[in-house]
């Protein structure tokens, strides 16, 4: 039978994993936009690293370290907030499915979802490309590149989004509204949005 100390020993070397996975994943996505496969599992693993943290802080609070560990978190929260609560929305937007309007799965290379991380900001649209248990985010589209002579047209009111067809070159998909619909195509190369025609006037495709 393990013993607590034994046990406090491996709950502290699963912890260690944890966090380094956790930041090899907040690193991987900030210099390359490559994460974990699935819009839920950065979620999964943030909150996996939290709620380990707190047990951490709970079975360690004799060492000095764990109450190090409980001011730090605390003032990263007060930090967060006081500029007029923008990162504490943008946290809590990242961390939780809130900020998520749509995920879909397009074929067995990409998905795509419609995502808000700020309160400043309209949704924007992501095409992620699978990559085994990892995938990468290769276009990212807003509401300014949207075609201008229709300007009601928004991402966040898109009602799905339809894989259309895949060249050497571009990726071409439907924002679906149930009127006029958007067919957006992008660029491999660059990731931009080079082709925006004027959607198609119909009822459905």
């Amino acid at each position: 039978m393990i013993n607590k100390t034994g046990m406090r020993k491996e709950i502290l070397r699963i912890y260690a994993v944890v966090s380094l996975l956790l930041v090899a994943d907040m690193t991987a996505y900030y210099l390359y936009k490559i994460s974990l496969r699935g819009y839920y599992s950065d979620l999964i693993l943030f909150w996996f690293w939290f709620l380990g943290t707190i047990a951490i802080i709970i079975l360690f609070w004799k060492k000095i370290m764990a109450k190090v560990l409980l001011v730090a978190m605390i003032l990263g929260l007060i930090m967060s907030i006081l500029p007029m609560m923008l990162p504490f929305y943008a946290l809590v937007l990242a961390i939780t499915p809130i900020g998520l309007r749509m995920n879909k799965d397009l074929n067995k290379n990409y998905r795509a979802q419609i995502v808000g991380y700020s309160v400043m900001a309209y949704p924007v649209l992501q095409v992620i490309e699978k990559k085994g248990i990892l995938e990468k985010q290769v276009f990212q589209c807003d509401d300014f590149q949207l075609p201008d002579d229709h300007i009601d047209l928004k991402i966040r009111d898109a009602k799905d989004i339809i894989f259309d067809q895949e060249t050497d070159r571009t990726l071409n998909l439907t924002l679906f509204y149930g009127g006029p619909n958007l067919k957006l195509t992008f660029d491999k190369a660059t990731g931009n949005l080079i082709k925006k025609p004027n959607p198609a006037h119909e009822n459905q495709l």
